[in-house]
C-alpha cells in the first residue's frame, strides 16, 4: 500500500518521533502497519464489550430510578412526575458527592486519555470507577453527557495493551487515540465520527498508519457493541436539502450557534479545570443538585443528558404565523428559557465536580439556539422548517464547543440517519460556525484558541 504523507494539523512536524517509551524495558522501535493494525482489531473488540458494559449500565440505572429506559421512551427523566424528579435528583445529588469524594480521597490520581497516550499508566480500578459513575449520574438525570465515559474506557484497554505488548511510544499514541475515539463510537452507534474524533481532537494529524488504525478500530467496537446491546438512531430529524434558501439558512444559523458554542466551550474548559475537590464536594454537589432539582421541576428538559430538548426542537415544523404573535412569542421565550436554564445547569455541575462531556448537552443547547433562529426567520425561510434550523444549530454549536468541524459535522449525520442530500447543508453550518469563531478573535484582536472539551479538561494534561 502506497504510504500518504503525514499531514499535522498542528502545522509542519519535524522527524516522525513519538514520545519516549515508558519504562527501561525492551520495547518496539516500531511497530509495524501490520501488527498496529491488529493490535487495533483486538483493542476495538475490548472497547466494544467494555462499552457495552458501560451502555448496560445506563439502562440499568434508567430503570432502577424511573422505571424505565431511553430504549423505551424519548427521555426517561420527563416521564416521571415532576415532584418525583426533583426528589431523585436530590438524591442523586447527595449521593454521587459521597462516591466523587470517596474516588478522590481513597482513588489513584487519574489519568486522561492524552496523558495515557503519552505513556502514562491509567490506573484501572480508578479510571473505571470513574466512567461508570460518569454515566450512572447522567442516566440519574445530572443534566451533563455521558460520552466521557466510553472514551476513558477504551483509552484504558489500549494503554494496557500498549504495555502488554511493549508497544514503541508513536504506536501507543495512535491505539489509545483509535480505541477512545472507538469507545464513543461504540456508545452512540457513530463509527465514522468516533474515528475522526482520534484523528482531529486526540492525534491531530492523518497518516497512512493513523487513518487505518483508528477506522479498523472504530469499526470493531462499534461491531463488537452492536452484539451485546441494542443502539437504535438517537434522534429522528426532519431531512435536508441543498437549495439555496437552506444554505442560506445554514449560513446564519452556523455562524449565531458557532458563536454561542465557542464561548460556552471556553467557559465549560474552566469550570471543568477549576471543579470541587475533596471536602467541598459534599456540600457543593447536593446543594448544586437541589438547584437543578427545583430549576427541573418548573422547566421540562433543563435536567438529564439533554435528548428530549434536541429532539423536541428537531420536531418543530413551520408556523401558521409570523414569530412575534402570541404563538411565536411564547415559542421563543420557552426556548430560551430552556437555553439559559440548560446552559447554567450544565456549568455548575462541572464546577462543582460532576465530570461528564458535552455531546448531547452541546447538541441540545445548539437545537434550542437553531430553532429560535427558525423562528424570527420564518417570514424569510418560509420553507425551511424550524427542526431543520434546530439541526444545523445543534451541530453548529457542538462544533465550536468541542473545536471538531468534521467530527460535529459526521456526529449529526449518524446520530440521526441523515440522508445524503442533507450532508452539503450541515457542512455550510459548521463552516459558518468555524469562520464565525475566527470573525470574533478579529473583532477582538485576540486569538482564540480553540481547545477542545476531552477528558484532559478535568485533569489538567494538555493535549
Amino acid at each position: 500500500m502506497a504510504h500518504l504523507p503525514r499531514l499535522s494539523m498542528r502545522g509542519v512536524l519535524g522527524p516522525e518521533q513519538g514520545p519516549a517509551a515508558p519504562g527501561d524495558r525492551a520495547w518496539l522501535t516500531e511497530t509495524p502497519m501490520n501488527r498496529l493494525a491488529a493490535y487495533s482489531i483486538i483493542a476495538g473488540v475490548v472497547t466494544g464489550v467494555l462499552v457495552a458494559g458501560v451502555n448496560w449500565a445506563v439502562i440499568l440505572t434508567e430503570r432502577a430510578v424511573f422505571g424505565v429506559d431511553h430504549l423505551q421512551v424519548l427521555s426517561p427523566a420527563e416521564s416521571v412526575t415532576p415532584t418525583r424528579l426533583a426528589i431523585t435528583l436530590i438524591g442523586v445529588g447527595i449521593v454521587t458527592a459521597v462516591l466523587w469524594f470517596l474516588l478522590d480521597r481513597f482513588g489513584r490520581p487519574q489519568v486522561a486519555v492524552p496523558g495515557a497516550m503519552q505513556g502514562k499508566d491509567m490506573p484501572v480500578v480508578t479510571t473505571l470507577l470513574s466512567a461508570f459513575l460518569q454515566v450512572c449520574s447522567s442516566a440519574a438525570g445530572a443534566p451533563i453527557g455521558r460520552e466521557n465515559a466510553p472514551r476513558l474506557v477504551g483509552g484504558l484497554a489500549a494503554a494496557g495493551m500498549a504495555t502488554t505488548f511493549r508497544l514503541d511510544g508513536e504506536a501507543r499514541k495512535i491505539l489509545v487515540a483509535s480505541a477512545a475515539g472507538a469507545g464513543l463510537a461504540a456508545s452512540f452507534h457513530l463509527p465514522l465520527a468516533g474515528a475522526l474524533f482520534a484523528l482531529e481532537l486526540l492525534l491531530v494529524e492523518m497518516s497512512t498508519r493513523t487513518v487505518i488504525a483508528t477506522m479498523v478500530c472504530s469499526a470493531t467496537a462499534v461491531a463488537t457493541t452492536s452484539l451485546l446491546f441494542d443502539n437504535p438512531p438517537f434522534y429522528v430529524a426532519l431531512p435536508l436539502t441543498e437549495g439555496p434558501r437552506f444554505l442560506l439558512a445554514a449560513v446564519i444559523v452556523g455562524a449565531v450557534a458557532g458563536s454561542a458554542g465557542h464561548f460556552f466551550g471556553r467557559v465549560a474548559l474552566r469550570m471543568a479545570a477549576h471543579h470541587a475537590r475533596g471536602v467541598s464536594l459534599l456540600w457543593q454537589m447536593p446543594l448544586a443538585f437541589i438547584v437543578v432539582a427545583a430549576v427541573a421541576r418548573v422547566i421540562p428538559g433543563a435536567s438529564s443528558n439533554g435528548r428530549w430538548a434536541v429532539q423536541t426542537t428537531l420536531d418543530m415544523g413551520g408556523l401558521l404565523s409570523g414569530p412575534w404573535d402570541a404563538t411565536g412569542r411564547v415559542m421563543l421565550a420557552s426556548l430560551a428559557l430552556l437555553f439559559l436554564a440548560r446552559t447554567v445547569l450544565t456549568l455548575l455541575c462541572f464546577r462543582v465536580g460532576t465530570i461528564g462531556g458535552t455531546l448531547t448537552p452541546a447538541f441540545a443547547m445548539g437545537g434550542t439556539i437553531g430553532a429560535a433562529v427558525g423562528i424570527v426567520m420564518q417570514p424569510l425561510f418560509p420553507d425551511v422548517a424550524v427542526g431543520a434550523f434546530a439541526l444545523m444549530g445543534a451541530a453548529a454549536f457542538l462544533c465550536t464547543t468541542m473545536a471538531a468541524p468534521m467530527f460535529s459535522m459526521l456526529a449529526a449525520v449518524e446520530l440521526t440517519d441523515m440522508p445524503s442530500q442533507g450532508y452539503l447543508a450541515m457542512f455550510v453550518a459548521v463552516i459558518a460556525a468555524s469562520l464565525a469563531t475566527r470573525a470574533w478573535a478579529v473583532i477582538t484582536d485576540k486569538e482564540h484558541r480553540a481547545l477542545p472539551f476531552t477528558s484532559q479538561a478535568w485533569t489538567g494534561e494538555s493535549l
